[in-house]
C-alpha cells in the first residue's frame, strides 16, 4: 500500500515514518490481496501551536477499497500515542466490515438454500 503522509505544525522526520510503517503493517495484513488500496492519505500533527497540555497530537488515515471508504482519527499526548489509536480504530473498522460482508454472504447463501429446497 503506498501512502502519502502529510505533517502538520510538526517536523516529518524518518524516525515517524519508520514507526507509522512499522503500524501500518498489521493494517495490510489484515487486508486480503484482492482488496489492497492504492493510496493511504495520513496526516499527522499537532492541534494547535498554542496549548501544552492534554491531547495536542492527532493521526488521521484515509483509503478505499471496494466502494468502501475508510477513515480513522487517534489523539494522544504524544505523536507516538495518536499513531497507535489510529491504527487500533482502523483495524478495528476493517475487521468489523469483514465481519458485516461475511454475515450478508453466509445469509444470502442460507436464502437461496431455502428458495431451492421449497421449490
Amino acid at each position: 500500500m503506498r501512502t502519502t503522509v502529510k505533517a502538520t505544525n510538526i517536523e516529518h522526520t524518518n524516525a515517524i515514518d519508520a514507526y507509522l510503517g512499522k503500524r501500518l503493517k498489521e493494517l495490510e495484513r489484515i487486508l486480503e490481496q484482492k482488496e489492497e488500496s492504492e493510496l493511504a492519505r495520513i496526516e499527522l500533527g499537532k492541534t494547535t501551536k498554542h496549548h501544552h497540555t492534554g491531547r495536542l497530537f492527532f493521526a488521521e488515515i484515509t483509503f478505499h477499497v471496494k466502494k468502501k471508504d475508510f477513515r480513522a482519527t487517534g489523539e494522544g499526548n504524544d505523536l507516538y500515542e495518536a499513531i497507535d489509536r489510529m491504527q487500533a480504530m482502523i483495524v478495528r473498522e476493517v475487521k468489523r466490515h469483514h465481519e458485516l460482508v461475511r454475515v450478508k454472504r453466509k445469509s444470502g447463501a442460507r436464502e437461496t438454500k431455502r428458495r431451492i429446497i421449497s421449490t
